[in-house]
């Protein structure tokens, strides 16, 4: 939880978006999950780690009370709690609409709007040629391991056309489908599939190295978008115990700036180094990655 929230909160335009609809959030019971956030955001530089304590158990059981399983201490993983938490923001639209009609306002989701993409699935029969396209919305795609391959060579394989079973009305029974993306997001989240099943389906880590680009280019039919990677959170340990730790952009880093200075946070330790050093230092343990795209001011 740690490693994901540090990740979101680095995201300055994401949590200024936030912020700026407090007049809505602080008014409607249902958004308790957005307030405990902000309530952490309004804390983060401070050392009053008793506060900060206090602030992230709120946090937690505001959580649980909408994802219960969340309730104990069992060991969760990063990325399913990143997109339940995103998605729990996305469901609270409706309330928050609402409560903006009543005060003459408008409402723009923040996770919509920095987070959210559409894919396009295009299906084509491998006999008379039709096609047909499906669209579906994530916050972010899991990408297999590519061995010593790139983020770019992993995103290369997710968008290679699949040959699939598929009953045609003209009676072929082989198609293609391949992906791309519809729509392009402010900030672009990828999971490294690094747990899978043996041939005897015995669950087990992928360790193996990634090389992990500073510098991402992604097409869509919107045209191409140019991301920079801003954020990684790594895990470490196997599949029944482990530690989730994040690497961020410093927030007072310039996007000019060729300090190249990055923070590591490990719970409650904080400690200084490079973009460089992380991408180096991270091969075989990157897990969650979030690209911020370039050019691209929030509304």
């Amino acid at each position: 939880m740690n490693s994901c929230l540090q990740s979101l909160l680095n995201n300055e335009e994401f949590i200024r978006d936030v912020s700026r609809q407090e007049t809505l959030w602080r008014a409607v019971p249902e958004a308790r999950l957005l307030r405990r956030l902000m309530n952490i955001r309004n804390c983060h530089e401070s050392r009053d780690y008793d506060l900060k304590k206090r602030r992230i158990i709120s946090f937690k059981k505001a959580f649980s009370k909408q994802v219960p399983e969340y309730e104990g201490s069992a060991q969760k993983d990063a990325h399913e709690f990143l997109t339940l938490f995103l998605n729990e923001v996305k469901s609270l639209s409706p309330h928050l609409k609402r409560e903006a009609a009543l005060l003459g306002r408008s409402y723009t989701c923040p996770v919509e709007d920095h987070h959210v993409f559409k894919m396009e699935n295009m299906k084509t029969c491998k006999s008379c040629g039709h096609q047909s396209s499906q669209q579906e919305e994530f916050t972010s795609l899991s990408l297999d391991l590519v061995p010593e391959g790139s983020v770019e060579d992993m995103l290369g394989t997710y968008l290679k056309e699949q040959k699939i079973e598929f009953t045609c009305d003209c009676g072929g029974t082989t198609s293609e489908v391949k992906p791309s993306f519809d729509t392009l997001p402010r900030v672009l989240i990828f999971h490294l599939k690094r747990f899978g099943f043996t041939k005897t389906h015995k669950l087990q880590k992928v360790n193996d190295p990634v090389r992990l680009q500073r510098d991402l280019v992604v097409s869509s039919k919107q045209g191409d978008g140019r991301y920079e990677l801003i954020s990684i959170i790594s895990h470490y340990g196997g599949t029944e115990s482990g530690h989730y730790i994040c690497h961020s952009v410093h927030p007072e880093e310039s996007p000019q700036s060729t300090s190249d200075h990055w923070l590591t946070y490990n719970d409650a330790r904080v400690l200084h180094t490079t973009g460089s050093a992380v991408f180096e230092e991270q091969q075989q343990s990157a897990y969650i990655l979030f690209y911020k795209r370039n050019g691209v001011e929030a509304s």
